[in-house]
């Protein structure tokens, strides 16, 4: 624990030295203090009809490769298929596996509106790119600013310890009730998918649900 708050500590230093960077600051008058960003707490982030009768529930760590290809190359039939079609509720968990999937949660978590899941999707496509960078945080909070973030949001999610806890917390149920033991993991009704899948094998899992709700 002491740890990744260290760590969020030096992602949310990095965050203000660029921020302030190359900026002037006026000889004769302060500057303006910026308002203080909002506070954020612990939300699901879920797609689709909340009415469904069937629930698909993902624990992902936004560090793993099997994780981002499911992404790409399965989530999106799943969602023009069934999560846009309002046959299934979509929930997104995380289970980060590392300090650097962490983060991501964490500001995924503090992305303004209902674009969380955006920020999610974001990080996976680009997950080579800032997940090997050597300051990852400069690419994390270029995706950050793009859901309406500003740099003061990104500082101030970085170091918000209680939804860190929470997050650790959910961690923690997953795999004490859920036997999630890696990721990515799934549940589609009350049937426990684990590892990666072909969208054939998916859809047979979520129809199968379907058919026992009716």
């Amino acid at each position: 624990m002491m740890r990744l708050l260290r760590m969020f500590s030096l992602l949310a230093a990095g965050v203000v030295a660029l921020t302030t960077a190359g900026v002037a600051i006026a000889q004769d008058k302060p500057a303006a203090a910026a308002p203080a960003p909002a506070a954020v707490t612990y939300h699901e982030l879920i797609a689709g009809n909340p009415k469904a009768k069937v629930t698909v529930v993902e624990f992902a760590s936004l560090t793993c490769p099997h994780c981002a290809r499911f992404q790409m190359e399965v989530f999106p039939l799943i969602k023009k298929n069934y999560i846009d079609t309002g046959k299934i509720r979509y929930v997104f968990k995380d289970y980060p596996l590392d300090e650097l999937a962490m983060a991501g949660a964490v500001l995924a978590r503090c992305a303004p509106a209902d674009r969380g899941l955006k920020l999610i999707d974001l990080m996976f496509k680009n997950q080579l790119e800032w997940a090997r960078a050597e300051k990852p945080i400069v690419p994390l909070k270029g995706y950050a600013l793009l859901t309406g973030m500003s740099g003061a949001d990104v500082d101030a999610c970085l170091q918000n310890k209680d939804l860190l806890q929470a997050i650790k917390d959910e961690q923690n149920k997953a795999t004490t009730l859920y036997q999630v033991e890696a990721t990515p993991t799934f549940y589609v009704g009350d049937e426990k998918v684990a590892g990666e899948r072909t969208y054939d094998d998916f859809a047979k899992s979520i129809d199968k649900q379907l058919s026992k709700a009716k």
